[in-house]
């Protein structure tokens, strides 16, 4: 459980450091981009599996 949250305030940490790089108007905007797909991207992974295991119950 405590590993969860763990990854979950990884996953947290990472889109607000892009959300805030995209927001600041920094040169390199690709890469804040991509560090702030990257946790919305095995979001919706994570709860699609999820549902797929809920719905085969």
């Amino acid at each position: 459980m405590e590993g969860l949250i763990f990854i979950g305030f990884i996953l947290a940490v990472m889109f607000l450091v892009g959300l805030i790089g995209l927001i600041s108007g920094k040169e390199n905007k690709k890469f804040f981009l991509t560090i702030m797909l990257i946790p919305i991207i095995i979001l919706v992974i994570g709860f699609g599996t999820c549902a797929l295991i809920i719905s085969q119950l």
